[in-house]
C-alpha cells in the first residue's frame, strides 16, 4: 500500500498544469486585480504556465500574492484533476489622500494604499497634511459616513485647514461644513443628519456660507 502511494504521488507531481482557475472577490467594488494580474504576479513572461505539477510551490504563490500591495489575502490549492485554484481577496480603499503632489487612498483600517495604474476606486477625498492618528479618525469618520445613507450620497469631500480644523463638503448646497475637532465626530454628524432631515427640503441651502457643527446640541447655519 505504501508503495502504491508513493507511486500515485509520483505519477501526480509529473503530471502536467492543466488548468487555472483565478477567482477574484465578487464582494468589492473594486476591480485592482484581473486575471492577467494575478498571472503576471505568479509566472514571468518569459516562463510558461504549462509546468510539472511537482514544480508548483503553493507557499512561495501565496506570499506572492500576499506581498503584492492590493492583495489582502489570498489561497492557492491543487484540484486532484491537475487545475490550479487561486482564491483572491482585494483590499477595500475607503477614501482617497491628496496632499500636494502625494497622493494615496486609506483603507478601513487606515493602512495606506498606493494608486493604482489601472482602476481608480470612487471614494471620499481628503485633502491636507493629516498625521497617522488623524488617519485612524478619518478612517472612522468614513466608515461611519458610508454607513448612513443620506450622509453617504451627500459628503464628497474633506478638508484640513491650517487651524487643523475639518471642513465637510457636501454634495447638495453652495457651503461647507465645519466639523472643527475631527474626535468627537459621531455626536457632531447625528446633529448634522438631524438638521438636513428637518431643513434639506425647506430651505435654500446655497443661500448658506456653513453650517457648524462645533457647539453642543446646536447646529449654527450662517448665510452668505
Amino acid at each position: 500500500m505504501f508503495s502504491l502511494f508513493c507511486f500515485s504521488q509520483k505519477i501526480h507531481k509529473n503530471r502536467n498544469l492543466k488548468k487555472v482557475n483565478i477567482v477574484i472577490d465578487t464582494l468589492s467594488k473594486n476591480h485592482f486585480l484581473n486575471e492577467e494580474i494575478i498571472k503576471n504576479i505568479l509566472f514571468s513572461k518569459i516562463e510558461k504556465i504549462e509546468k510539472k505539477i511537482g514544480q508548483l510551490c503553493i507557499l512561495r504563490m501565496e506570499k506572492k500574492l500576499n506581498n503584492y500591495p492590493f492583495v489582502k489575502r489570498s489561497e492557492v490549492f491543487l484540484s486532484v484533476d491537475g487545475t490550479l485554484n487561486i482564491k483572491i481577496w482585494q483590499k477595500e480603499p475607503i477614501l482617497r489622500i491628496r496632499n500636494g503632489n502625494q497622493e494615496y487612498y486609506l483603507t478601513k483600517d487606515a493602512e495606506v494604499l498606493e494608486l493604482s495604474p489601472f482602476y481608480s476606486s470612487k471614494v471620499i477625498l481628503a485633502k491636507g497634511p493629516f498625521s497617522k492618528k488623524e488617519k485612524k479618525y478619518l478612517a472612522d469618520l468614513v466608515k461611519f459616513i458610508n454607513s448612513d445613507e443620506l450622509l453617504k450620497n451627500q459628503i464628497i469631500s474633506i478638508k484640513k485647514n491650517d487651524y487643523n480644523s475639518f471642513i465637510l463638503i457636501p454634495k447638495i448646497g453652495n457651503h461647507h461644513i465645519i466639523l472643527g475637532n475631527i474626535k468627537d465626530f459621531k455626536n457632531k454628524l447625528n446633529k448634522l443628519k438631524a438638521f438636513y432631515k428637518q431643513y434639506l427640503n425647506k430651505i435654500d441651502t446655497n443661500q448658506y456660507k456653513s453650517i457648524d457643527l462645533q457647539y453642543k446640541d446646536q447646529v449654527v447655519a450662517k448665510k452668505r
